[in-house]
């Protein structure tokens, strides 16, 4: 960026994209980043301000696409474990993977078993998601952690056994390195990590609801989630599943869940979305 075509890169992109090089000495990140709209940045890991407050709400509202390279996660931030990746060299090749995929079996020292049953649920909401893990598994121990940021704790202090976490993986990505290494350590656990976009997702991956226009969004989720408004996919999929049953049978609220989602054959349909290791 500093020596142009002298550095002997050339980027080629129909997007706006803009590369944060602080040039000079008392210049604040403010000033080069608050101007932009619609571009794509690129944010290095030697600039400490991404793990700010203040930096986090300029991400939420400014309407930017973020790339930022670092080691450490960004805690004051909602991104999907989806929008995590690793830079992976081979030789003279370069190239990025996905670090962490929506279903994880963790296993210590605990034997593996044909037709383990599950034994724990723990599960980040407190309101409609739990009471409805709670009909889904009702010969298992389902547990609240009130807060994705509390899964850790709550799983620590459960007695030995087989172990299913689901969280929303739409704003998880700052706590799943945290999880995987607490999980990784537990000799006497099984722990199956299930991290689906979130419960409203499922619900409508589910097909208990009827409409054309959600066809053609899940055919292109980025075309409609509109990053100024929504801080995640699971703030746009909430507002989704509540615009599309209000007033009918299937109104969805999120503190309370309506009973029509708790009906046996619904319950089948939305635990079908279940990763296979689980439902076997």
């Amino acid at each position: 960026m500093r020596s142009g075509r002298q550095s002997g890169y050339s980027v080629s992109t129909n997007a706006q994209y803009y590369v944060y090089i602080r040039d000079e000495v008392g210049r604040d990140w403010k000033d080069s980043l608050y101007p932009l709209k619609n571009t794509v940045i690129f944010i290095e890991e030697n600039n400490d301000f991404v793990f700010s407050e203040e930096f986090a709400s300029f991400v939420r509202e400014s309407g930017n696409y973020f790339v930022l390279v670092t080691r450490s996660p960004l805690k004051m931030l909602p991104y999907s474990i989806h929008e995590i990746y690793e830079i992976i060299t081979d030789g003279k090749r370069t190239d990025i993977k996905e670090s962490y995929h929506e279903f994880k079996e963790i296993y210590s020292n605990y034997p593996i078993l044909e037709n383990n049953k599950i034994q724990n649920v723990v599960t980040e909401d407190s309101n409609s998601g739990y009471q409805f893990w709670c009909k889904a598994f009702k010969n298992s121990n389902v547990i609240s952690s009130n807060g994705n940021g509390n899964i850790v704790k709550t799983v620590n202090n459960l007695n030995s056994g087989d172990t299913l976490v689901i969280a929303d993986g739409a704003a998880f990505g700052s706590l799943i390195e945290c999880c995987m290494s607490s999980f990784m350590t537990q000799p006497d656990n099984r722990i199956s990590l299930w991290l689906p976009e979130s419960f409203e997702y499922i619900i409508l991956k589910s097909g208990i609801i009827k409409s054309k226009k959600l066809t053609e969004i899940f055919d292109k989720i980025p075309d409609y989630v509109e990053c100024e408004k929504y801080e995640s996919w699971e703030r746009f999929f909430t507002e989704l599943l509540v615009s599309l049953t209000a007033n009918g049978v299937e109104e969805y609220s999120k503190t309370k869940l309506n009973s029509f989602y708790l009906q046996d054959g619904i319950v089948e349909k939305i635990i079908e979305q279940l990763p296979e290791e689980i439902l076997r």
